[in-house]
């Protein structure tokens, strides 16, 4: 069913969605499907007001395999047809693909993906859109794309080189060779790894506890303003933070912080 090939599901209290990629016969390959489901799901998660922070995991013991060569190659079903020529694979990639992980990238909540298994092309593509990384120690990333003549297109490029340094992303980008998550780590674009999925797991729900304990408006546009600032010169970075903070001083959330502060109770957010 194309309907649980990505699934969304929250955990008891609403405040954790998770969602998952679920095509384990094919290791989670990514088909066209999938980008549709992906793109539904945001647009979901856009408008739920009480969810603070997403999840983003594979079934089974891969996080993915890829991108579905059937949907590069045209033998996808469910993917439109297009000829195999330049213009109409740059809007396949510029106008279709790449806009759907731009918009998952968008969202005000901050993001974790947690890694097992493969994690390679379109699918380390898809972890770099998240705001946190974190793997098991037998993890194993790759950018295969320069071994098929070609290079990743959904950010693997520019999302790993504001992680990692340019020569470590040319290391990945043009050798194509598998990475270990230590070497991830070293790299800098895992934030840790754990010796087995529970320890990640760990790691991962400490994590979302802290994140939840801030308010929603600040976490969403501070996530927002990070991404925004990077490579801008300290001045513009310096105006748009004036901007940010004074929309925050005004809203009921910051009284509702200060006030927290000095009751030492937790604060009621509410996004206001």
């Amino acid at each position: 069913m194309t309907d649980d090939i990505v699934i969304l599901e929250k955990d008891e209290t609403g405040q954790i969605a998770t969602l998952w990629l679920n095509r384990t016969e094919k290791l989670n390959a990514i088909n066209y499907a999938m980008f549709n489901k992906l793109s539904e799901h945001t647009d979901t998660l856009s408008q739920d007001t009480e969810v603070r922070v997403v999840l983003l995991k594979g079934k089974g013991p891969h996080f993915s395999s890829g991108i579905d060569l059937n949907t590069l190659s045209g033998q996808d079903p469910e993917a439109p047809k297009f000829k195999i020529l330049g213009t109409s694979l740059r809007y396949l990639i510029t106008g279709l693909m790449q806009p759907i992980y731009q918009k998952l990238s968008l969202l005000e909540i901050p993001i974790i993906a947690i890694i097992d298994g493969y994690c390679f092309g379109a699918g380390f593509e898809l972890t770099l859109v998240a705001d946190f990384r974190f793997s098991t120690e037998s993890a194993i990333f790759q950018m295969v794309e320069s071994r098929l003549g070609v290079i990743p297109d959904l950010g693997g490029t520019t999302r790993l080189c504001r992680l990692t340094n340019p020569s470590f992303a040319k290391d990945i980008v043009l050798s194509g060779r598998r990475v270990s998550a230590e070497e991830g780590y070293r790299m800098g674009f895992l934030n840790d790894i754990a010796s087995n999925i529970m320890e990640v797991e760990k790691k991962v729900a400490y994590l979302a506890e802290e994140l939840i304990k801030s308010g929603p408006l600040a976490v969403g546009m501070g996530k927002r303003l990070v991404d925004a600032v990077y490579g801008v010169s300290e001045a513009d970075g310096l105006i748009r933070e004036g901007l940010v903070n004074s929309a925050l001083l005004t809203s009921k959330d910051f009284t509702r912080g200060v006030s927290s502060f000095f009751t030492k109770k937790p604060p009621k957010w509410t996004g206001k």
